[in-house]
């Protein structure tokens, strides 16, 4: 026998990704759609995870070189991918993400919200606004 339970409100009606997120490489994808339905789902230690998970990926897919993920952020400063204030600000995430994973530390659901506002501004500009806007989307 087969139980279907339905929830309200549908926890997955929480947060939704940024726009023209499939165009992510797919392992960003990937790690950032699980990343929000962590949040949506109230997982606040995996949602912390995956905050750090995603600043990882994407130094990873910029080539950034480092023995940590703190020089790798710094790294990506100096291929101006990032402003000097937007890595110090991946720097306070990173340290979110550091507290999760290694402490098991649930942050409260207003600092993991702003700092999933951080992690679409950092996706936006790096991956969506630089590419060209094709013809049929300019009208």
């Amino acid at each position: 026998i087969t139980h279907i339970v339905d929830v309200y409100p549908n926890p997955e009606d929480g947060r939704d990704t940024i726009d023209y997120d499939y165009l992510l490489p797919s392992n960003l994808q990937l790690i950032y759609n699980e990343t929000i339905k962590s949040i949506n789902f109230g997982q606040a230690v995996l949602t912390g995870m995956g905050i750090r998970a995603i600043v990882e990926t994407v130094c990873k897919d910029k080539n950034a070189n480092g023995k940590d993920l703190y020089a790798k952020i710094n790294d990506l400063v100096k291929q101006r991918v990032l402003t000097k204030k937007e890595a110090d600000i991946l720097h306070e995430l990173r340290i979110i993400g550091n507290e999760a994973a290694h402490e098991v530390k649930p942050h409260n659901n207003d600092t993991l919200t702003l700092a999933l506002d951080v992690i679409d501004h950092l996706l936006k500009g790096v991956y969506i606004l630089p590419l060209p806007l094709s013809s049929s989307d300019r009208s």
